[in-house]
């Protein structure tokens, strides 16, 4: 039997907040083929608790590390590098000077720099610590840590897109052996929706309004092009929710666009879902993008930009619909939710193409690659 840790800088408990769940339902899957694991998240205190199943100790990352020795693979899973006790430094710097087996899962935040995530800077003391962070430490620890373990231990790369694959190679200069695109598995038996043409003027966007990368300003400028007929629904909390309220006000479009400043826990989204017809997925970038395709899994017209790896998921007029300009963007929802027979069309195949990243099919080929390291 395989024995996994799993390292995360977050895990859910009850009434946490959604990010992360990803990692639950792949350890979920895990458990369910047999394999023995612990989630391990660095913290400042000391916690060990059950979630739906799923063991998880909170502790120092000096602890979690001694810890890995017992485990056959160490998977490293949107854990950040900080230098602090609830920071994952201490853990890569362990899995490189014992030479541990480890796997690693590498999204945006894991590797990009300044100036691509320039659009996010604030001036002040937190936006200027971001700053060096992102540039010097983060990427300086990242680089030094992907070299040691390519040359030293035996590992395992994995990213969720094919762009992000190429970018990390990109930036890093060089080729990676061992280094594999998977997508994160969707639930499509919990996000499961008849296609609801009735609400095809119905738009939403579930979005942290607390990073511009989200393209709440791309989904108010496209609403601007809309005919009156069509509503959105912002839901999400943070400190760009003043601006884009402005936005909203600016273009008199108070009685068609509403930000709701709540968070929607996961098992309300499929309820929440259901009383839309559109979703509005726009980015400045993204390396999948897991809300916007449990909102395909819905059968919602899913509407982003050809941008990252979107179009590695969204086919325009196929099973989505992609678009750079705000006016082109607004035309084409404009002529599918005018006929029904389209709109049905592409919900459909946006629930099909989600079908073939289902969490069981992404999960096996995980756990292959897993079970393979462990062999080695």
């Amino acid at each position: 039997m395989m024995n996994l840790a799993i390292i995360t800088s977050r895990y859910p408990k009850e009434n946490d907040p959604y990010r992360h769940m990803f990692v639950h339902v792949r350890a979920l899957y895990f458990i369910e083929q047999g394999v023995s694991l612990t989630i391990f998240v660095p913290s400042k205190s000391v916690e060990h608790y059950n979630y739906q199943g799923v063991d998880v100790v909170c502790d120092s990352s000096e602890n979690i590390s001694k810890a890995l020795h017992r485990y056959d693979v160490s998977y490293l899973h949107l854990l950040n590098f900080y230098p602090k006790v609830d920071g994952g430094y201490a853990i890569y710097k362990e899995i490189v000077r014992s030479r541990l087996k480890v796997a690693l899962f590498i999204h945006g935040t894991d590797v990009l720099k300044y100036p691509e995530y320039l659009n996010d800077f604030r001036f002040s003391p937190l936006g200027i610590a971001k700053y060096l962070y992102v540039n010097y430490w983060n990427h300086y620890w990242m680089k030094f840590f992907l070299n040691k373990i390519t040359t030293r231990n035996k590992y395992l790369i994995l990213t969720p897109s094919k762009w992000m694959k190429e970018h990390t190679e990109s930036i890093f200069k060089r080729k990676f052996p061992f280094f594999y695109n998977l997508p994160n598995g969707i639930d499509t038996d919990l996000f499961d929706l008849p296609s609801n043409f009735e609400n095809r003027f119905k738009a939403v966007t579930i979005r942290p309004l607390s990073d511009p990368k989200y393209g709440v300003d791309i989904a108010i400028e496209v609403m601007k092009q809309l005919p009156k007929a069509f509503t959105l629904d912002i839901y999400g909390k943070g400190f760009l929710s003043k601006k884009y309220q402005k936005m909203i006000d600016d273009y008199g479009l108070q009685d068609r666009v509403h930000i709701i400043d709540t968070f929607i826990e996961r098992d309300a989204i499929n309820d929440l879902f259901s009383r839309y017809g559109i979703f509005f997925a726009f980015t400045t970038f993204d390396s999948q993008g897991v809300i916007m395709c449990e909102a395909m899994a819905s059968r919602l017209l899913t509407v982003s930009n050809p941008i990252a790896a979107i179009p590695e998921f969204i086919h325009d007029g196929v099973n989505g619909l992609l678009g750079n300009d705000f006016v082109e963007i607004a035309e084409k929802i404009v002529a599918v939710t005018s006929d029904k027979v389209i709109y049905e069309e592409i919900t459909q195949n946006a629930r099909i193409s989600m079908e073939q990243i289902h969490w069981r099919i992404t999960g096996k080929k995980e756990l292959k690659l897993l079970r393979e390291l462990v062999e080695k």
